[in-house]
């Protein structure tokens, strides 16, 4: 198969690439490995869209597909979530919707924007390269391994896949302050060292719920949590995100794997300490999350690093010329060594943060961009990542358009394009 951009994965970098690199006029393939979009959103069940600053008109085209289906999205106002904290210094309110009404609306996104194939069921397996050009991706489908050539890129994997396989620079938990000068750095590098992981499910509350039901015996102590993020869904069911569960390294294969079970089995307990111990007697657990959710593993180290500074600084104090997205989360570090810090301004994510040093026709967008440890926990957020994505898309067709390498296009004209007001 071959394509002006393929794209490799279909998370929320992924939608917002495929997306705007379609509705430019190129011929886009996107290739995810499971049978639906969204990534995090629709598997580990993190279906609500925190408040942020600097989303984009394809956000919201989305939350209005999702608001135009019945139960589909809760009936708030798109705006009161454009930026993350009110006059009275206090969070404005998340956006939560339905995993369904969320891959609906993708759907009808990829398919109105002329995507040319996603094709569902596909992972990815490795890549062939010449010099500093990506020449083509290996994929493993329903009918077997093919591989896809295109003239442009995106790694949206979220472990940056395909840039790891094309032996692109990259970094893993918290860098030593000495790389970056920044004040959350460890003093020693500590590879393992990465945000907290956890898994989220799904409760109702019920007049006749059966409490006496679940075991009575002790708590483990990570199950005891009376301070939880939850959120009312459409259909009134409670999502419940006990943040900050496990830490495990993805290298270890066998930690990664016990940490997942750990989490998976960690939900359980906090719902049955909840509706025991908590004060919630009248909870029914409706479901766990398809997925762990993960918010940090591999990051690239590309043309430019996004650091703590940049966050702290703000836009007002950044000097980039190419700032294709803004945020304004706090400084979100989960679990041991905790850090949480709310910012009293956006910042923003330069162009930079997506390019490889290695490849001219290979792009980054998802949470494994070129952000610092502390900055990426601030960065990471899934509208954040689908303005991103539709960075790179826009920048990639507008490169296939003027068969130019990614280096010799104009980046200031190409990313206004995208670039928030």
């Amino acid at each position: 198969m071959d394509c002006d951009i393929c794209i490799v994965g279909a998370g929320s970098g992924g939608i917002g690439a495929a997306v705007a690199a379609a509705r430019a006029g190129a011929s886009v393939i996107l290739v995810e490995k499971n049978h639906v979009p969204g990534g995090t959103v629709t598997l580990a069940w993190v279906h609500t869209w925190e408040p942020t600053c600097g989303t984009s008109p394809l956000c919201r085209r989305l939350w209005d597909r999702m608001q135009g289906l019945p139960g589909g999205a809760t009936d708030i106002d798109y705006d009161c979530a454009s930026k993350r904290l009110g006059p009275d210094g206090k969070r404005n309110p998340p956006l939560p919707f339905e995993p369904w009404a969320y891959v609906a609306a993708v759907a009808a996104e990829l398919q109105e924007a002329g995507v040319r194939h996603v094709l569902y069921g596909t992972c990815f397996v490795g890549v062939r390269t010449d010099g500093r050009c990506l020449r083509a991706v290996r994929v493993l489908g329903p009918a077997g391994p093919m591989e896809i050539t295109a003239k442009f890129f995106i790694d949206a994997t979220a472990d940056i896949h395909v840039a790891r396989a094309a032996q692109c620079r990259y970094s893993k938990g918290a860098e030593a302050k000495a790389w970056y000068q920044e004040p959350h750095a460890p003093e020693t590098a500590a590879p393992a060292a990465l945000n907290a992981m956890n898994w989220c499910y799904r409760v109702r509350e019920a007049a006749d719920a059966p409490a006496s039901e679940w075991d009575r015996g002790p708590f483990p102590a990570e199950a005891i949590r009376p301070s939880r993020f939850e959120v009312r869904l459409p259909n009134g069911d409670i999502l419940v995100n006990p943040c900050g569960m496990v830490h495990a390294d993805p290298d270890d294969v066998a930690e990664f794997a016990r940490a997942t079970a750990r989490a998976r089995h960690l939900a359980l307990e906090v719902h049955r300490w909840t509706v025991i111990a908590g004060g919630k007697p009248n909870r029914i657990l409706i479901g766990l999350a398809p997925e762990l959710g993960v918010r940090e593993t591999y990051r690239l180290i590309g043309r430019y690093v996004l650091t703590e500074q940049d966050i702290l600084a703000g836009t007002v104090g950044q000097k980039h010329p190419d700032m294709v997205a803004t945020s304004d989360h706090p400084l979100d570090l989960h679990g041991k060594n905790g850090v949480h810090i709310e910012l009293d301004r956006g910042y923003g994510i330069p162009f930079r943060c997506l390019m490889p040093v290695e490849y001219d026709n290979l792009l980054v967008a998802c949470r494994g961009a070129s952000f610092s440890h502390v900055a990426a926990s601030s960065c990471r957020l899934s509208r954040t990542m689908t303005v991103l994505g539709e960075a790179a898309g826009a920048v990639a067709a507008a490169a296939v358009r003027d068969g130019k390498r990614l280096d010799d296009l104009d980046l200031l004209r190409a990313v206004r394009l995208v670039r928030p007001g």
